[in-house]
C-alpha cells in the first residue's frame, strides 16, 4: 500500500483535548457543582458556554499513563508537551482556559495560576 490511499479531510476544529478515561472512571464523578459530573462532560458544557464547542473538541481516550489519586490527566494538542494533572472539583472554564492556551481571570482575581 502506497502514500496514495491516505486521505487527508479538514477537521472543523481546531484543538483537541484528550480526558483519561481510566482516570475518569476511578474517580466516578467529582466535577460540577455538585461533583457528579465527568472531567470530560463539565470541558464540553464549558467550551459550549464560552463559544469555542466547534473550535475545541473534547475526547476521553484510554489511560495517558499516569495515574493520580483524586484526579484526572489531561492533554491538549495546543500543548501536547504537557499533562495536566485536574483534582477533583476544578472549574471547567479553568481548566479549559488551561488546556486551549487562553487566558482566563480566576475568581480570586489574582491572574491565572
Amino acid at each position: 500500500m502506497d502514500d496514495s490511499s491516505i486521505s487527508a479531510t479538514p477537521a472543523p476544529w481546531q484543538q483537541v483535548a484528550l480526558v483519561c478515561g481510566k482516570c475518569s472512571r476511578k474517580l466516578g464523578g467529582g466535577f460540577g457543582k455538585k461533583g457528579k459530573h465527568d472531567l470530560v462532560d463539565v470541558l464540553k458544557d464549558a467550551a459550549k458556554a464560552a463559544g469555542q464547542r466547534r473550535t475545541v473538541r473534547v475526547l476521553e481516550v484510554g489511560c495517558l499513563g499516569l495515574c493520580p489519586k483524586r484526579a484526572v490527566t489531561a492533554v491538549s494538542s495546543a500543548r501536547p508537551d504537557q499533562v495536566l494533572v485536574v483534582p477533583a472539583g476544578a472549574e471547567g472554564a479553568a481548566v479549559l482556559a488551561r488546556l486551549t492556551g487562553a487566558s482566563s481571570p480566576s475568581p480570586s482575581g489574582r491572574g491565572p495560576g
